[in-house]
């Protein structure tokens, strides 16, 4: 009698753990697919960052001897990425975040401060809204690679 054996994926997280186990270059797939169902989300952010938000964020500024600012419009956009992260301590898998300096500051400045009041009137924060607006589609996007991705390490293991 034939031994066989089955792996049933739970998550996300826990697929792309099996697909590297299985093939590293299965993984590398995966993350692809699901860099491809977050990119409409991306341009999104990318082109929704205004030209200059505030005047002064186009001085130069350093803050404990880290760059913080300019703000520069090709960078910015260029900073929102797609990541993935299969460590125990992360909540998302695949996430998108803004990587400069400038743009995180954008994006997390909060109205308890005069600085973050008047990017409140600029109507800051880009990433969320452009995750909104594409919730459903990433959502069935993700899915359906995790979908996809279960079958191939169930066929493999079995």
């Amino acid at each position: 009698m034939p031994v066989q054996s089955s792996v049933e994926v739970a998550g996300v997280k826990e697929v792309i753990k099996a697909l590297r186990a299985v093939d590293p270059e299965l993984k590398k797939e995966f993350v692809r697919q699901a860099k491809s169902a977050v990119a409409p989300m991306v341009a999104s952010a990318r082109a929704a960052y205004p030209q200059m938000p505030l005047s002064g964020m186009g001085r130069n500024w350093q803050q404990g001897g880290r760059q913080k600012f300019p703000w520069e419009l090709s960078k910015v956009r260029s900073g929102v990425k797609v990541k993935t992260s299969t460590r125990r301590d992360k909540n998302s898998v695949v996430y998108v975040s803004q990587g400069t300096p400038a743009g995180a500051i954008f994006e997390v400045a909060t109205t308890g401060n005069r600085f973050g009041a008047n990017l409140r009137a600029t109507n800051s924060r880009v990433l969320w809204p452009a995750y909104d607006r594409h919730a459903s589609e990433i959502n069935q996007g993700i899915e359906k690679i995790v979908r996809e991705a279960e079958k191939v390490v169930q066929g493999m293991v079995r």
